[in-house]
């Protein structure tokens, strides 16, 4: 049974999807509830994208803390065997073929402050 007012997008007796604003849905949910979180949030940017409330316009600068407080509420709500799958997007640097570092970034602070450890890494090819 979820604690959630929304009505899922799919369930099944093992569990349930929702869509909306994962801070607000998040925060309903008790701590230390959740088995898996899986997302692919919005990237830093290169160039500024249309996003509904322009919260995913951030500039590589700004990325890491403002995902880091998304990671907060998700190591909050996560069991302690649960899993935390995120998929971040590289890019390199602007007019320089230098990549960007703010994904290891990301990384190093879900891991030194947050408390997250790192089980895996993976990488993806998509040719779009």
């Amino acid at each position: 049974m979820s604690v959630i007012a929304e009505t899922p997008l799919y369930s099944t007796e093992l569990g349930a999807a929702f869509r909306g604003d994962s801070l607000h849905l998040l925060a309903k949910l008790p701590d230390a509830s959740i088995n898996r979180v899986l997302t692919s949030p919005p990237f830093a940017l290169q160039r500024e994208k249309e996003y509904i409330d322009r919260s995913g316009n951030k500039t590589q600068e700004d990325y890491v803390a403002w995902l880091a407080g998304f990671g907060a509420l998700v190591f909050k709500k996560l069991k302690s065997d649960g899993s935390f799958v995120l998929d971040l997007g590289g890019a390199y640097v602007k007019g320089a073929p230098e990549r960007a570092l703010y994904p290891f970034r990301v990384l190093l602070k879900f891991c030194d402050d947050l408390g997250f450890k790192l089980a895996q890494d993976f990488y993806w090819n998509n040719p779009a």
